[in-house]
């Protein structure tokens, strides 16, 4: 019973983060339009992942080694800004200094629309840090 539950519990929570388009077919003239549109970072989402790890300063995170993953779920509001930040991982100092990373970012995303209209939008990036 407890791992049926589970089960289920996984499978519910991977469908509601997940972030797929949605597409609706015109019926009259068989084009698609788009329901949701992603927030998008200027240079994209690789550009954003790249500037966030130059900006992780290793000396503020003592005591790591090998390899550290951590979990960053966050979403960019209507104005573009970067907010509702949860960091979840196994060291809690890469942890803050990811969080604090995040809420030094000052470059705009451009918003996400749904229906037309400008809209929330959730991300979740992986994170792994290295210490040698």
């Amino acid at each position: 019973m407890k791992k049926t539950l589970i089960f289920i519990l996984c499978i519910g929570f991977g469908l509601f983060f997940s972030q797929a388009k949605e597409t609706v077919v015109n019926p009259s003239t068989g084009t698609t339009t788009e329901e949701r549109k992603q927030a998008e970072y200027p240079g994209g989402i690789n550009a954003f992942m790249r500037e966030v790890s130059q900006k992780i300063d290793i000396k503020r995170i003592k005591g790591g080694s090998g390899q550290v993953r951590a979990s960053a779920k966050f979403s960019v509001n209507t104005q573009g800004i970067i907010e509702k930040i949860s960091i979840t991982g196994s060291n809690e100092k890469v942890n803050k200094e990811i969080e604090r990373v995040m809420k030094s970012m000052t470059t705009k995303w451009t918003s996400g629309e749904y229906k037309g209209s400008p809209a929330e939008i959730f991300y979740t990036l992986p994170f792994i840090v290295n210490f040698e």
